[in-house]
């Protein structure tokens, strides 16, 4: 096959098989998600930052008994003590403002300006209350204003340097923003104060994965595999997924891997993926890549027909499995796929047209 063949797939498949009208995780029929990431499919591990805690009326929210002491969840995982400030039972007025803050944000209807009302007042109140600054950010992140969450979630974290809770959705929102170092050195930070947290290492991989530092990527994702291997470690929790988590290390460790041009451990990477979620369509695609990568063809077109069972609309298997089959000199088999393309994307059915006549 011809170099130019190999490279208009790797480019077509970064490319197309994302959804186009958004870079975050979307559900898909047929099981898993493909996201806009490089290699389509590996994604961050994101969860709703969970509301600040409020002392109302005698009672604390989100609490719950650990080991014979209170602590909180935090999102994305790991537990963190209290927030560090005292308070009476009944709680005080700072709390009731906090408390309002959080009941318009988690409303059925979410009243986000009335949120971000409460929240400022908070703020302006006291200025050093890092719970104020976090449900800010919150607001400002459930409405895609990832800027406006980033200054709060830092300020949350220049008050209370270890509030968990602002690290994971702080990170998230600079990668949102395409800003991949400050990311990186966001999950290296909190990861001082949730050392044995899955979630955070795997989000570290990806955000190294985009930042093009490879190696520092796949020593990120070993460690995610290795902990989410170790019972009473960072599954202790029991706030992840395990196999949600342990399928994006294996995805974002394969795109590692790839990075570096090393298909072979890449696919092998990948294989755990679709292992550990086999109606993840978005974990055969990324092993589909790299075994074409890997000029292993006839493990590819398994791959990708696969993906083609869990997504019969998919566009993109069909062209990059008829480019494989090109790869192999079956342009019959090419040309069916061109035939089942040409309905659902017209343009990359021309595309494989304009390969399989070469």
């Amino acid at each position: 096959m011809k170099k130019s063949q190999a490279f208009a797939l790797f480019l077509a498949a970064a490319v197309l098989a994302v959804n186009p009208g958004s870079s975050t995780a979307q559900d898909q029929p047929g099981g898993g998600s493909l996201t806009g990431d490089l290699m389509g499919g590996a994604a961050l591990i994101f969860r709703k930052p969970p509301d600040p805690v409020a002392l109302v009326g005698g009672g604390t929210s989100r609490t719950e008994r650990s080991g014979g002491r209170t602590s909180r969840t935090g999102g994305g995982g790991g537990r963190v003590a209290g927030t560090g400030r005292t308070r009476s039972s009944s709680g005080s007025a700072q709390d009731r403002i906090i408390a309002k803050g959080n009941a318009a944000r988690s409303a059925p209807t979410p009243r986000y300006s009335e949120a971000e009302l409460q929240y400022k007042l908070a703020a302006k109140e006291d200025p050093n209350d890092a719970r104020a600054h976090l449900g800010l950010g919150n607001v400002y992140l459930d409405q895609g204003r990832f800027a406006n969450a980033v200054e709060a979630y830092r300020q949350a974290i220049k008050v209370k340097p270890d509030y968990i809770d602002a690290y994971q959705p702080l990170g998230y929102s600079l990668v949102r923003l395409n800003r991949f170092p400050e990311a990186i050195e966001t999950f290296n930070e909190a990861l001082k104060y949730d050392a044995e947290n899955a979630e955070l290492y795997n989000n570290l991989a990806f955000a190294y994965t985009h930042a093009e530092k490879y190696q520092e990527a796949i020593e990120a994702g070993q460690r995610a595999i290795e902990l989410l291997g170790q019972t009473g470690s960072a599954y202790r929790q029991g706030l992840q997924n395990r196999n949600e988590v342990l399928s994006h290390a294996y995805k974002n460790l394969g795109n590692a891997y790839n990075g570096l041009n090393q298909y072979n451990e890449a696919a092998d990477a990948l294989k755990h993926a679709a292992e550990i979620e086999p109606k993840n369509a978005a974990a055969h695609f990324n092993l589909g890549l790299a075994l074409y990568n890997g000029r292993r063809y006839s493990e590819a077109i398994e791959a990708y027909k696969a993906v083609i069972k869990l997504r019969p609309q998919l566009a993109a298997a069909y062209y990059n499995l008829g480019l494989t089959y090109v790869a192999v000199d079956d342009k019959e088999s090419a040309r069916k796929q061109y035939d089942i393309l040409k309905p659902l994307n017209a343009n990359m059915a021309s595309q494989l047209q304009s390969v399989i006549k070469r």
